[in-house]
């Protein structure tokens, strides 16, 4: 971690935290800032128990979660008031205290040292993202993982394996050839991850979207080398799992449409349910355009499905220029992070995918108006690259003749990565980008 200097004390008359706190009044004051502002900061435009309730009773029990929960409000709070990378002293301080803390827990074993060191995963995870460091953070997401698949059949870790599994996919996202670690050895047991009954609650259908993605992307990647290939070069098998993704992804859109939608327009749920609804079109794009392969998916233009997940994009980070304007933000954010995966990924996605420039045009111009980052993904990276991109693109010559030959459609960004990227993920583009 870099060092900048420290955050100034917040100004608070009386503390919103649910329980006493030992120490400082420095640590105090970041945890009433995690609890009246981080917390929904940190879960995106998702609600999250994990944030909300989870993390605050660890913390209540354990020094271990509290002192890491400190270190990463500290953390938030410099990232969304300066516009510097690097960390204050003062977080250095914090985030080192946390660190040595977990060490000592954990060389002192309780019945309870599996779910504090599960918790503290996940809390520097989510530190690591915010300085963006891949590496650092996919180590703790990859430690927590390990030890989650260890134990979870035998104790009780609801709460925990549904937020892993969502970071789970989050890195899979980022590194595209990264298998779920968390996904089933056998396809067959993902078709039960729709409930017959629908869905209750958005958190049901949040966690069944989530193994619906996993299952895609371990479907991918298990059969990568023919994701372009015809039908008459398909197996069996590889078509019988297809059908079955389609229909799963099909049940899930209608016991979406079933689900009671709040009454109000502009609350949690809703956004809540718009993020969704964005994850759920992306990835019933991906599954559309392959296996066998349909060019038309992202290659169509105009591209209405793809606009549509645009406007939902839209109204959320709408709604986050209000927030950040709200008098009730104990701090105007200069910039905005969240753990959850959102709206930058999809952007990106769109951006780098289609063809039809109109799409591309406005996602990348999204991504490049806001400043925002969702765990392992920087909304100012991805409009760098996908700058880089156009540059490269526009400056062919070969491109002229394209738009000439094929009534103004030109190829999509994708097709202009560097020949030296062969695969791995955002850090290896970037990589062979020497952004």
């Amino acid at each position: 971690m870099k060092q900048t200097s420290p955050t100034p004390l917040l100004s608070i008359a009386s503390y919103s935290i649910p329980f006493k706190v030992p120490g400082s009044q420095r640590d105090r004051q970041l945890l009433h800032y995690f609890c009246v502002q981080g917390s929904s900061d940190i879960s995106g435009f998702i609600t999250s128990d994990f944030w909300s309730k989870v993390v605050l009773q660890e913390s209540h029990q354990d020094t271990a979660v509290r002192k890491a929960l400190v270190a990463m409000s500290s953390l938030h709070l410099d990232y969304v008031t300066s516009e510097s990378q690097a960390a204050s002293v003062a977080t250095l301080t914090h985030y080192g205290k946390a660190v040595r803390t977990i060490r000592k827990r954990l060389s002192q074993p309780t019945s309870d040292t599996t779910k504090v060191a599960l918790v503290c995963c996940i809390i520097f995870y989510c530190c690591e993202s915010a300085l963006g460091d891949w590496d650092a953070a996919l180590q703790h997401l990859g430690n927590g993982l390990k030890l989650l698949k260890s134990v979870r059949e035998t104790q009780n870790m609801k709460d925990l394996t549904v937020m892993f599994e969502r970071l789970d996919m989050q890195a899979s996202f980022f590194q595209d050839d990264r298998v779920p670690i968390l996904s089933l050895p056998d396809w067959k047991e993902y078709v039960k991850a729709v409930p017959e009954q629908g869905f209750s609650n958005p958190q049901e259908a949040h966690e069944s979207l989530v193994k619906l993605q996993s299952w895609l992307y371990s479907f991918v990647n298990r059969h990568v080398e023919l994701h372009e290939a015809s039908v008459d070069l398909l197996s069996a098998d590889i078509l019988d799992e297809k059908d079955a993704l389609v229909q799963a992804y099909n049940r899930w859109s209608r016991a979406f449409d079933e689900l009671q939608r709040p009454k109000n327009d502009d609350s949690q749920d809703t956004h809540g349910l718009r993020v969704l609804l964005i994850h759920f079109h992306i990835c019933q794009m991906i599954l559309e355009s392959k296996f066998p392969v349909n060019e038309k998916i992202f290659g169509a233009s105009p591209n209405p499905t793809a606009h549509k997940i645009l406007d939902l994009a839209e109204t959320l980070l709408d709604h986050t220029t209000k927030l950040n304007s709200s008098p009730n933000a104990t701090q105007t954010p200069r910039r905005n992070f969240s753990l959850e995966s959102g709206v930058v990924a999809p952007l990106f996605a769109l951006a780098l995918k289609c063809s039809d420039e109109s799409v591309a045009t406005r996602a990348a111009g999204m991504l490049s108006s806001t400043h925002r980052r969702e765990g392992l993904y920087d909304a100012q990276t991805m409009a760098q690259i996908l700058n880089q991109l156009r540059i490269s693109r526009d400056g062919d010559p070969g491109i002229k003749e394209e738009v000439q030959s094929d009534n103004g459609i030109v190829s999509a960004l994708e097709y202009h990565i560097p020949g030296t990227y062969e695969g791995g993920g955002i850090d290896k583009l970037l990589a062979s980008m020497r952004i």
